[in-house]
């Protein structure tokens, strides 16, 4: 997919130590830095363009789309509800327990995007998500 030149309040967060992922307000990732990477490993490049969706587990994506609509609604900088156990996959089908604190920005061009801020967590109790090698 052909590179879209984003605003730099958005294009700076490519920078941060910590694993970040950007996307618009129709759910597609705008950008994605090195750490988030190896974290959920798949190249920006290969993602962009994409729904969130697709770096999480399928039974969990539909009902997602709902949680990321609202989160636009609302508007609020706030921690993706623990309850729910978040899970990334990554393209070879592991599964990581993830805590992603989310950001909405106003961008300088006018346009919402949310930056999602990812970090590795531990598996919670017995029947918890764990890290899985479902290939």
């Amino acid at each position: 997919m052909a590179t879209t030149e984003l605003p730099a309040d958005v294009e700076k967060l490519r920078n941060n130590n910590e694993a970040t992922v950007v996307v618009d307000t129709a759910g597609s990732v705008v950008l994605m830095n090195a750490p988030a990477e190896q974290l959920l490993g798949v190249e920006e490049g290969d993602i962009r363009g994409e729904a969130i969706e697709l770096l999480l587990p399928e039974k969990m994506r539909f009902g997602h789309q709902a949680y990321r609509r609202g989160f636009f609604a609302e508007n609020n900088k706030r921690e993706m509800d623990p309850g729910l156990d978040p899970v990334a996959e990554r393209p070879d089908g592991t599964h990581v327990p993830v805590d992603v604190m989310l950001d909405p920005i106003k961008a300088e061009d006018g346009k919402m995007y949310v930056a999602a801020y990812v970090s590795e967590r531990a598996p919670s109790e017995p029947g918890s998500h764990e890290v899985v090698d479902e290939a």
